[in-house]
């Protein structure tokens, strides 16, 4: 069974985008998908098999007003850095329409990782028939001061990277024992703890669980990384990385590094494509 596991990372999934369209082009299917925050995102358009979607989406609303920026942080029924109703509902239904037949045509399983606000556990969400409301993806995308948490039936959830970067170990559980995975981040990358996270959690300390979450996020990156290869070393995991993210803002506007972006994952996946088809092949004349 085929994992697709998918690293979260705001505007430097544009990578992961690329890695994608080229996989659509090349007819690579999977049996379960499981994103993180923006992983999850931009990976329900491969499960659609709308090549370019999430390029053109970017392209063409990325520095538009409506979609993102501090002055919809302080509307009082959106409270997020981005336009919730215009990202989530209008683009999505009427600008740059997503194929929810063919979503729900998926005979595979979709996850979203989410992290429960109360416990500071993830949760895997499984999109069946794919909801119109978004709240399962937006909910996954929801970053601390970013978002505002999201409530799905009587629990608070958030960002789904905050307890479970690299869900690899959840897409094992399920039976994968093949595991495409996509960083966005370089593979010698390592996650340092900084001030925002420290911040983050004082800002939550009445969600005990959560705000200890927050904290030990570096640790909590760095080991799921750490065992993500070795499951590449044993050969039942394919990772794509970039080769470097230095001036890879996770807000970035400026659609000429976001298409440098895209090109590097889709060359990247192109370069690869025999390897990668070589991979999913292994073993299955032994089955």
């Amino acid at each position: 069974m085929i994992a697709l596991v998918l690293e979260g990372g705001a505007n430097r999934t544009y990578y992961t985008i690329g890695i994608l369209d080229a996989m659509l082009e090349n007819n690579i299917e999977v049996d379960i998908l499981i994103g993180v925050s923006a992983g999850i995102a931009n990976g329900i358009s491969y499960i659609s098999k709308q090549k370019g979607r999430s390029l053109e989406l970017g392209m063409r609303y990325i520095k538009d007003k409506r979609y993102m920026g501090f002055r919809h942080y302080f509307k009082k029924n959106n409270r997020s850095y981005y336009n919730i109703d215009f990202v989530f509902k209008e683009i999505p239904r009427k600008l740059v329409p997503f194929d929810y037949e063919t979503f729900q045509n998926f005979k595979g399983d979709v996850y979203a990782v989410v992290t429960n606000l109360e416990t500071g556990k993830p949760e895997y969400l499984k999109i069946d028939d794919y909801e119109k409301s978004w709240q399962i993806i937006l909910a996954s995308c929801s970053l601390p001061f970013m978002f505002k948490p999201v409530e799905i039936g009587d629990e608070k959830y958030m960002d789904g990277g905050c307890s479970d970067p690299l869900p690899v170990k959840f897409a094992e559980s399920l039976g994968a024992d093949k595991l495409i995975t996509v960083l966005t981040r370089e593979k010698g990358y390592k996650k340092e703890k900084d001030s925002e996270s420290k911040f983050s959690s004082f800002f939550f300390r009445k969600n005990k669980k959560f705000a200890n979450v927050l904290k030990n996020r570096s640790a909590i990156y760095n080991d799921s990384k750490e065992y993500l290869y070795k499951k590449e070393k044993d050969g039942s995991a394919f990772v794509f990385a970039p080769k470097c993210t230095k001036n890879w803002k996770r807000t970035e506007k400026n659609t000429d590094i976001l298409m440098k972006m895209y090109r590097e994952g889709y060359n990247d996946a192109i370069n690869r494509m025999n390897e990668l088809k070589k991979f999913i092949a292994k073993d299955d004349d032994n089955r």
